[in-house]
């Protein structure tokens, strides 16, 4: 699978080229363009329950597609509804932590499982459901407003709310800003604190801050 980052950094389409017989998995609603008979299935995101936990924990789609190339190959250019970047990341049978609204696209041979675990899995206060993906092959994550890379060796501490990828390398624990005061007045909500040593992404925007701010615009 060859790939191009189109017009980035801020509108970002990611431009996939296909060889004959080759597929990739995506998000549903993510397809811009594609070459002609193309090949299309659409089915549940890895597994009933895991497509549940996205659909209603993570505000994301309930299906995903796989698009599949046929005896001349093909192309496909995918992007989201918001404004962004996208990054690549090889996957050679380790695991990658997603938050599920940064999940852009994928090879078919890896596996996509929305995680459960409580307040230290759901990033609450964006909405945002983390996802575990494993496997060999290519990922594609986007993001709302720059992708900045971050490499941990000690510490870090974000804002739930933008983070977009991180390794399973790093071990972490989403806590309050301070007392509960701090949480619900400071407008920083929950902080999501990182450790050990391991390659963090993360988002210069929330898709929250910018709803906030189109809901006072709206007339009452």
């Amino acid at each position: 699978m060859k790939y191009q980052m189109k017009h980035q950094p801020s509108y970002t389409l990611l431009h996939l080229e296909l060889a004959p017989g080759e597929q990739v998995r995506t998000e549903a609603g993510a397809m811009v363009y594609m070459s002609p008979h193309l090949g299309i299935d659409t089915r549940f995101g890895s597994g009933i329950l895991s497509a549940i936990a996205r659909k209603f924990l993570g505000g994301e789609s309930l299906f995903m597609n796989t698009f599949s190339a046929g005896e001349q190959g093909g192309f496909i250019g995918l992007a989201t509804g918001l404004v962004g970047d996208v990054f690549h990341y090889p996957l050679k049978g380790s695991a990658l932590y997603v938050q599920s609204g940064s999940y852009l696209a994928s090879s078919p041979q890896i596996d996509v499982k929305a995680q459960f675990g409580g307040l230290r899995m759901f990033f609450g206060g964006e909405g945002f459901f983390l996802l575990k993906v494993t496997g060999m092959g290519d990922l594609f994550c986007t993001s709302y407003g720059a992708i900045i890379p971050i490499d941990v060796d000690g510490t870090y501490t974000v804002d739930t709310g933008h983070i977009v990828a991180f390794e399973e390398s790093l071990q972490f624990n989403v806590k309050r800003v301070g007392g509960w005061k701090s949480t619900f007045l400071s407008g920083e909500g929950l902080v999501c604190e990182f450790s050990g040593k391991g390659r963090l992404w993360i988002q210069s925007r929330v898709p929250g801050g910018f709803i906030g701010w189109v809901s006072k615009l709206l007339p009452r």
